[in-house]
């Protein structure tokens, strides 16, 4: 899991992600949205998780993975308002809400959608479980990423938040995410592979909508 979190981290996306940052965190509505949109991208993942883990299989590892979620998409929710100017303008996870923040849903079912191609050919009662799996290694590997650079720019602003916690408990999933998945798929490195290919694309093209909105001007800003 190691060389993919390293591939991952040497991608031009993670070389794109300071300067979009320096833009996002420099007015307070933007970074608000932002923390809005992480908040709801945890969310989706608890909801997937729901969806996709079938009781019988549900351990305490997982349940443990579902409540820290939970916990994170809380978090970020609580930094939302703390950032916003006008805390109205992150009350939900609508659009208008968040920044990019349909997109950003659309990130990861392309990564799901990814993960389901690539078990075409298991049996139905085993592509749940293993869509699990290859789905959360794959967002955990961009999350692995993603939260040291965030870290790093929110402490070179001074911000009065900090996604430390958060980044600590992704490191760890991953780490419990290389143990189990391995369990469930012999070959999971030939298909998580395939799925990072497909999320890197998706990814890529969410930043690139990310940068379009921070040309626009924000409606609810000024309301």
């Amino acid at each position: 899991m190691e060389n993919f979190l390293q591939q991952v981290s040497q991608q031009d996306a993670a070389r794109r992600l300071p300067e979009i940052l320096d833009r996002v965190t420099a007015d307070h509505d933007a970074h608000a949205k932002l923390l809005n949109t992480l908040s709801r991208l945890e969310y989706v993942g608890v909801r997937k998780m729901l969806k996709s883990r079938r009781a019988e299989s549900f351990d305490l590892d997982g349940l443990q993975h579902l409540v820290e979620e939970a916990a994170h998409a809380l978090r970020l929710k609580r930094l939302a308002h703390r950032i916003a100017e006008h805390p109205h303008t992150v009350a939900t996870f609508a659009e208008a809400h968040t920044l990019t923040g349909d997109e950003a849903e659309d990130y990861f079912q392309k990564v799901d959608q990814a993960a389901a191609s690539v078990l075409e050919d298991l049996p139905e009662p085993e592509r749940g479980a293993a869509n699990y799996f290859l789905t959360s290694a794959a967002i955990e590997i961009r999350a692995d990423v993603f939260y040291p650079i965030y870290e790093q720019k929110l402490r070179q602003i001074g911000a009065p938040v900090s996604v430390a916690v958060i980044q600590r408990d992704e490191e760890r999933h991953l780490q419990a995410m290389s143990e189990q998945i391995a369990q469930h798929l012999s070959d999971w490195q030939i298909r998580l592979s395939q799925v990072l290919k497909q999320e890197e694309l998706a990814f890529q093209h969410w930043l690139d909508l990310v940068e379009e909105h921070l040309q626009k001007p924000d409606p609810l800003a000024s309301s």
